[in-house]
């Protein structure tokens, strides 16, 4: 779970290799914010990683997307939903770095979003705490973001996992 929360690692990559499966992504919500004083426009997007062979939510992801700050092509697949962001990214081997502003693990009700407003989450906590590890993605040739992510992480995946070990 440290190497997961810590790295700055593609963090798709080291989930699917953790579970030993290829995952999904399910657009749970997306919208569009646009400032008028620049015209700049945001792209807010809430989705689920899913592994399909366990039937399990893998993590639960609030991300915007600055399309000013992003390939076009990227920028697109995104609002098309067509696949996740990793999965895109690894496919078209497009360069980009990571810059991780926080991580740890919170309680149910500490959760929130990018606006600072309490999120629910698609999976179930048992109250155990939730990792979570929030990061920015910067593609090469940008000097600001692209992606700013919160992503929280099924418990269970861990828990699992050390079943499994033993």
């Amino acid at each position: 779970m440290n190497r997961l929360l810590e790295s700055n690692e593609k963090t798709t990559d080291m989930l699917e290799e953790l579970l030993g499966n290829s995952l999904s992504i399910k657009v749970l919500c997306q919208k569009y914010k646009i400032d008028k004083e620049t015209n700049d426009i945001t792209l807010y997007r809430e989705s689920i990683m899913i592994d399909p062979q366990k039937n399990i939510i893998v993590s639960q992801n609030f991300v915007l997307l600055f399309p000013k700050y992003i390939p076009r092509s990227v920028y697109y697949n995104m609002i098309w939903k067509r696949k996740g962001i990793g999965h895109y990214l690894n496919q078209f081997n497009i360069k980009t770095s990571r810059l991780i502003t926080s991580y740890g693990l919170k309680k149910d009700a500490e959760m929130t979003n990018h606006f600072q407003k309490s999120v629910r989450i698609m999976f179930p906590s048992r109250n155990f705490p939730i990792p979570f590890k929030k990061y920015d993605i910067y593609f090469d040739d940008f000097t600001v973001p692209g992606f700013s992510i919160i992503e929280y992480f099924n418990p269970e995946i861990f828990i699992r996992r050390n079943k499994f070990s033993k």
